[in-house]
C-alpha cells in the first residue's frame, strides 16, 4: 500500500488543513526570522580593541572564504553564510584581497564587506634574509610605524604565546612576501598579517618531513634562517643546507658567520677574526648545534632546502665573493686549498 500525503491531506477537514497550514507557515516564519537575525542582526557589538585585517586569496572557493571568516571569530554559521551568499548571487562577488574590520558586523555586514573592497592602497614589500630590526625600519619608512615599538612587539610574550610560537621573537615566522595594507594598520596587526602568511605558506606534508629527519618546526625554520644568510644564489641552497645537515649529523660546530654577526647585532657588516670568540647565543663557532633562534626571515625556497637538503658529502664551504657563489669541500685540506686558491684569485683580479 502506497503512502500519500497528499491524498491524507485531502481527507482531512477543513479545519485541521487549516491548522497544519497554519503551523508549518509558523514554523517557516520563524524560520526566516532567525535566518533574518542572523544575518542583520549583530551577534556582538563590541569593538575590536585592534582592527583585524584578513586576506581572502585568489581563487578562494566561498567554503574557502568562510572557512577564513570564522578562523578569524568574524562569523560562527559557516553554512548559513554559504547560503546567503549563494541565493542573493554575492557568491559570484567576492572579492580577493585584504580587508579591514573595526567591530564585528553582522552576517549581512560582512558580505558587504566582502564585496565592495577594502581601502589598501601601501604596497609592502619584504625582501628574503631581513631581520625583525631591518623589516622594523622598513615599516617606518613606509608606514610611519615606529621601529622600536614594532621589533618589541616581535618580542612580546603574550603575542608568542598566543600564536604558539616558542622562539625569542618573531623572527623567523614573518614571512617575505609583498603585501597590500592600509596605511592605518597597527603593528601588532601587521606582525600577525605576516605570520598568518607564513601558516598559510607551510605545507602539510613538510610535518611529515619534520618526523622523517627528526626536527622540529623551529629547529627547520632557524636553519632555513641560516641557509638564507648564507645563499646569495638560490641555487645553491641545498647544497648549503647539505654541509649544516652533516655537520649537525657529525656532532661538528656549525661555524656559520652569519649567526656571529646577528648575537653581535652586526647585520650586513663584515666580521673580525676576534668576533667569532664574542659570547652569545647565537654563536655557532662557540655552542654547538643550532643556536637560540633564527637569525633573519627565511623564503619558501630556504625552508624547502632545508627541508630536503641535497645529498653530499660536503662539510665546508668559502665564498668565492665576486660572483656570490661558493666552493664546496669534503674535508678541512680541501677547504684550506680552496681558501689560498680564492685569496690568489682576488689579488690576480
Amino acid at each position: 500500500m502506497k503512502f500519500d500525503i497528499l491524498k491524507i491531506f485531502k481527507c482531512e477537514s477543513k479545519q485541521k488543513k487549516l491548522k497544519i497550514i497554519g503551523i508549518v507557515l509558523m514554523f517557516f516564519g520563524i524560520l526566516v526570522l532567525w535566518v533574518l537575525y542572523q544575518a542583520f542582526g549583530e551577534s556582538s557589538p563590541i569593538q575590536f580593541k585592534n582592527p583585524k585585517y584578513i586576506e581572502i586569496p585568489v581563487g578562494s572557493t566561498t567554503y574557502n572564504v568562510a572557512k577564513i571568516l570564522v578562523s578569524e571569530k568574524l562569523i560562527y554559521r559557516p553554512r548559513l553564510f554559504i547560503v546567503l551568499a549563494r541565493i542573493t548571487g554575492f557568491d559570484r562577488k567576492l572579492r580577493a584581497g585584504y580587508f579591514k574590520f573595526e567591530y564585528r558586523p553582522s552576517m549581512w555586514g560582512v558580505i558587504g564587506k566582502l564585496t565592495s573592497g577594502g581601502s589598501f592602497d601601501v604596497k609592502l614589500t619584504i625582501p628574503e634574509a631581513y631581520t625583525i630590526y631591518e623589516i622594523g625600519s622598513l615599516v617606518q619608512c613606509e608606514l610611519k610605524i615606529d621601529s622600536l615599538q614594532f621589533v618589541t612587539g616581535c618580542s612580546d610574550t603574550k603575542v608568542l604565546r598566543k600564536l604558539n610560537i616558542s622562539a625569542l621573537s618573531m623572527e623567523g615566522f614573518l614571512f617575505p612576501e609583498t603585501y597590500l595594507v592600509p596605511k592605518d594598520i597597527q603593528s601588532g596587526s601587521l606582525i600577525v598579517l605576516m605570520y598568518n602568511e607564513f601558516q598559510r605558506r607551510w605545507q602539510p606534508e613538510w610535518d611529515i618531513r619534520l618526523d622523517e629527519i627528526e626536527f622540529s618546526k623551529l629547529d627547520i625554520v632557524i636553519l632555513a634562517s641560516i641557509i638564507e644568510a648564507e645563499a646569495h644564489v638560490k641555487n645553491e641552497q641545498r647544497q648549503i643546507s647539505s654541509v649544516y645537515h652533516n655537520r649537525l649529523s657529525k656532532g661538528m660546530l656549525l661555524q656559520a658567520d652569519p649567526t656571529v654577526a646577528y648575537g653581535m647585532g652586526k647585520i650586513n657588516q663584515p666580521l673580525l677574526i676576534k668576533d667569532l670568540k664574542t659570547p652569545s647565543v647565537y654563536n655557532t663557532y662557540i655552542h654547538s648545534g643550532l643556536p637560540a633562534g633564527p637569525i633573519c626571515n627565511p623564503g619558501e625556497d630556504a625552508i624547502i632546502a632545508a627541508l630536503y637538503p641535497e645529498t653530499t658529502s660536503y662539510l665546508y664551504f668559502v665564498s668565492r665573493r665576486a660572483d656570490g657563489t661558493h666552493k664546496f669541500s669534503r674535508t678541512l685540506i680541501e677547504h684550506n686549498k680552496a681558501i689560498q686558491e680564492i685569496k690568489r684569485n682576488l689579488r690576480n683580479n
